[in-house]
């Protein structure tokens, strides 16, 4: 039984602890982009779940400030908060005093990625600090800190500083310290997070989007009030270990870590890469919406060059594009929403030739489809959420290597900021991966039945879908896939809102209406109304998105026609 009152269920998808939510009508979705509604929970990036809301409002209560954000540990919640608050021009100083008995997570600048070390100055006084510069006062409830201490925190302040307290946990009241507009803090007990606490409009919701798109989030399970594994079920305290050997069995790799969400893993591997002066990324095919903006909005210095973005009909300029400031190239084995296939063996040998690491998202494809390290990747990225579980009651993401350096690099990474997924959310994971292949079976079938179906349906005027012929990227796919997966993309004959209106708002009562990929039920929405909808149809020309654009992830029934007979019963009534 859930712990959630049954209105909060009404439109989650995957039950108790739903990463996506149904989004019934296009209405739904305007609504939603514009900010004016939106689900309960289940869009689990966009919208907190009922449990973590319950911890930030506790803890808003006790800070008295008015935004909270949650993340997988306190580690990262510093992290994300300083990367926040530096400055983007110049070096930001920064000042850590801690009171008796307290561990401050920052010692020196080596708790920063490297590209992001070099953004700070580590200094020893309060009274160094000026206007953009950063003071980190660690206690461990704020009991024993010293009028000195709250001396240095005033001299901060008055400096234009920002002054950020960390705590080891929540007190039952937080400490008065003038000047103060940021707090940290470990939720306390055996639950594993941190929390970001702040009273500023602007850094904390400049905060919000950034870990939005960088993915450090706290897993619902671990804000859960009880415990939800039944007796017999494996112990969760093994199943990280469990589920990285599988993944390395699976992909071919000698080493995996996991993550809270797929963007997290994808950030920690250009952590892993970037150094300053040499903090490039090129991406090659159009790439999830988030890790697309990501790269679009990262910072850079001065001098240095912007990341680049490459059709995989531009891979010919790909030899010309890296320089020596490139650090990685990134793709995907099958890109989304329009199905591209890139030719990773060609990427590879380009790669190799200039010394940079390629880095490949195999989470549309899945191992069972492809196996990007054996064609001469250096990391493979999964949202583990998609395809590998399966059932939308799981969120996570994972990093799969084969060289020591990189092994190494991402163990330190993980010693300094305590970063790794939940183990409840391993053990959620873990069982969706034990019925991956008969899964991925099932999938590859549906997708190409319905993909016939749409590609010679009267309703439809284009089709994205790596498995049939008509797709730029069908040779490619035929060569390197072990099948097309499920993820089909088209736009209608009549090509406008209110044909797309027409098809969606339809009843589709095989279909889900909800936003997500990879889950065992056939799930759909208009795709770039949910992600790019603010843009002009100039942008979305450049980019190559109809307004328009329809995706369906076929799911992976056993029974298809109901889904087949939904989805044209749609299709006729987008026809007018």
């Amino acid at each position: 039984m859930s712990g959630l009152p049954a209105k909060e269920e009404t439109r989650a998808v995957g039950g108790e602890f739903s990463v996506t939510a149904k989004l019934p009508a296009l209405s739904d979705v305007v609504q939603f982009e514009e900010g004016t509604s939106k689900p309960d929970f289940g869009y689990y990036r966009y919208v907190a779940h009922p449990y973590l809301r319950t911890i930030q409002e506790r803890l808003e209560g006790v800070f008295g400030c008015r935004h909270s954000r949650l993340a997988e540990s306190r580690e990262i919640a510093l992290l994300e908060l300083l990367l926040c608050l530096r400055r983007s021009a110049g070096r930001t100083k920064l000042c850590v005093l801690r009171a008796e008995g307290a561990d401050a997570p920052i010692r020196d600048t080596g708790f920063f990625a490297p590209v992001d070390a070099a953004d700070f100055d580590i200094v020893g006084r309060a009274a160094d600090l000026g206007r953009g510069d950063i003071l980190v006062f660690a206690a461990v409830r704020g009991e024993r800190i010293t009028a000195p201490h709250l001396q240095e925190a005033r001299l901060a302040a008055a400096a234009g500083a920002s002054v950020v307290v960390v705590l080891t946990e929540p007190p039952e009241r937080a400490p008065q310290i003038e000047g103060v507009k940021f707090w940290v803090t470990g939720l306390g007990g055996e639950r594993r997070g941190g929390a970001v606490l702040g009273t500023s409009d602007r850094v904390m919701g400049r905060l919000a989007e950034s870990m939005r798109r960088r993915g450090p989030y706290l897993s619902a399970r671990e804000a859960a009030p009880r415990h939800h594994f039944q007796d017999g079920d494996e112990d969760p305290r093994g199943a990280c270990a469990r589920v990285s050997e599988e993944l390395c069995r699976l992909e071919g790799g000698a080493e995996a870590f996991l993550y809270p969400t797929g963007m997290a893993a994808i950030t920690r591997a250009l952590d892993l890469l970037r150094r300053p002066g040499r903090s490039q990324v090129i991406a090659v095919g159009h790439l999830f919406n988030d890790t697309y903006e990501s790269l679009r909005l990262a910072a850079r210095k001065s001098g240095e060059e912007p990341n680049r973005f490459l059709g995989v009909d531009e891979m010919d300029q790909l030899p010309g594009a890296v320089t020596g400031q490139t650090a990685a190239i990134l793709t995907e084995t099958i890109t989304n929403p329009l199905n591209d296939v890139p030719d990773i063996p060609l990427l590879a040998r380009a790669a190799k030739d200039r010394g940079v690491a390629l880095v490949v998202d195999n989470t549309i494809a899945t191992p069972l489809l492809c196996r990007p390290l054996s064609l001469g990747a250096d990391i493979v990225v999964h949202s583990t959420t998609k395809f590998l579980n399966g059932s939308n009651n799981h969120g996570g993401g994972a990093l799969i290597v084969t060289r020591p350096e990189h092994s190494q690099g991402l163990a330190d990474l993980r010693a300094r900021w305590n970063d790794e997924m939940s183990p409840l959310e391993a053990a959620a994971l873990e069982k969706g991966m034990a019925t991956l292949a008969p899964r991925m079976q099932r999938f590859n079938a549906n997708a190409r039945r319905i993909a016939s179906i749409l590609a010679g349906h009267r309703a439809v005027r284009r089709l994205w879908f790596n498995g049939h012929p008509s797709h730029r990227s069908h040779a490619v796919a035929q060569r390197i896939l072990g099948g097309p997966s499920s993820v089909i993309s088209f736009t209608l004959a009549r090509d406008t809102l209110e044909g797309l209106r027409a098809f969606y708002d339809s009843p589709l009562p095989a279909v889900i209406k909800a936003p997500s990929l990879g889950s065992d039920l056939t799930l759909l929405c208009p795709y770039t109304m949910l992600t790019h909808y603010r843009d002009t149809d100039e942008q979305l020309q450049a980019i190559g998105l109809p307004r328009c654009l329809v995706r369906v992830a076929v799911g992976c029934e056993e029974k298809i026609e109901p889904v087949i007979a939904s989805l044209d019963e749609a299709l006729e009534n987008s026809v007018g």
